[in-house]
């Protein structure tokens, strides 16, 4: 039988009690759940949230009034408390799990990408659980994946996962907020994510959580477009994650697209852009319609600062088309666009941006 490998995470909000202290009740819930998904040949990978919720219960704080350092020091405390009830749950079923802390600076380095990659391999070969969290304790604003959904996701596009579940407070993506609209109506199976779903999704998480729905559209974009199947679901259905897996219509379901090649998601989802090149409506109708590599006739002109080999936004008309990996540096692209303004003649330049490492992105 063929392994499937599933990614599921967990919220803040499944995992506390009313005090918004950790509940051991609701972990070993999960575990329980998770366990039974092992025994079925299935290979996990858990993204838990509730480190910093972990902490502030522990040690009596109003989350409400902390700062920046001090939810960094909550999550310390926390995180330790987090993973020894894990342990703890999991050892009850005869499971080792692993710890793996991340921020985003891990993945957007693709050596590191890698290495992720292939620290979670083996784990998963020898029927070990990777548990990852955010390093909270040292992640500041531009290291942060900013929620564990996107944390999720790009989990879910390290170890290409099969399918990506994300458990929360709220059974799935609805037309309209059901705490406030009786109206609303549950989205259970969702083939493209349009303009109208982002108008849908809005709003924050709760007071323990930092996700809300628009957070869980954006993780399952980058889940789906990487090939991975994607279901937002209320934690607390009972055996929530065997009906998902039985093929039960429950939450909602984002289909799966064509998955980008190579290292195309990663691309997309997993870097930060230094910078971007501002291209033509030529070029853009080469690279939209046409499958091209970016040529220095069709950019504009540069903003921000990157080197050789970084990544950038390519945009059209102030709206970002994709990203690639530049084989010039904003230094060099802005003498030749000099020299070309000047009316000097250019020398013969490869693709600034080839096609196989360019990616264009869902608008």
């Amino acid at each position: 039988m063929l392994l499937k490998r599933i990614v599921v995470k967990v919220g803040s909000s499944s995992l506390v009690d009313e005090s918004g202290a950790l509940s051991p009740t609701k972990v070993d819930s999960l575990v329980q759940q998770l366990a039974a998904l092992q025994q079925a040949k299935y290979q996990l990978i858990l993204v838990t949230s509730g480190a910093v919720a972990a902490g502030v219960g522990a040690l009596g704080w109003n989350r409400t009034t902390l700062t920046m350092p001090e939810k960094q020091a909550a999550a310390a405390v926390g995180q330790s408390i987090l993973i020894q009830h894990y342990q703890a749950s999991f050892a009850n079923q005869g499971i080792p799990v692993a710890q793996l802390l991340l921020t985003r600076s891990d993945i957007e380095d693709r050596k590191r990408f890698i290495h992720i990659r292939n620290t979670i391999e083996p784990l998963l070969h020898h029927g070990i659980i990777p548990i990852v969290n955010e390093n909270d304790t040292v992640a500041v604003d531009e290291i942060r994946f900013g929620d564990n959904d996107t944390l999720g996701a790009l989990v879910s596009l390290v170890a290409a996962a099969n399918l990506y579940v994300m458990l929360s407070d709220i059974d799935g993506l609805y037309t309209a907020n059901p705490r406030t609209n009786r109206e609303a109506k549950l989205l259970q199976e969702i083939k493209l994510i349009t303009p109208e779903l982002w108008e849908i999704a809005g709003g924050n998480g709760t007071s323990v959580g930092t996700g809300g729905m628009k957070t869980k559209l954006q993780a399952a974009q980058i889940a789906t477009q990487s090939g991975v199947d994607v279901r937002i679901a209320n934690s607390s259905h009972p055996d929530i994650l065997q009906h998902i897996i039985t093929g039960k219509s429950i939450g909602t379901h984002f289909i799966a697209d064509t998955p980008l090649k190579k290292k195309k998601p990663w691309i997309a989802y997993g870097t930060r852009a230094e910078g971007s090149v501002i291209v033509d409506t030529g070029a853009y109708v080469a690279l939209t319609q046409g499958n091209s590599s970016l040529l220095l006739a069709g950019i504009i002109s540069t903003t921000g600062e990157f080197l050789e080999g970084s990544v950038v936004k390519i945009q059209h008309k102030e709206t970002t088309i994709g990203k690639g990996i530049i084989h010039l540096s904003k230094r060099d692209i802005d003498k030749l666009l000099y020299k070309r303004h000047e009316g000097e003649p250019l020398p013969l330049l490869p693709e600034v941006i080839h096609r196989d490492q360019l990616v264009l992105l869902p608008n």
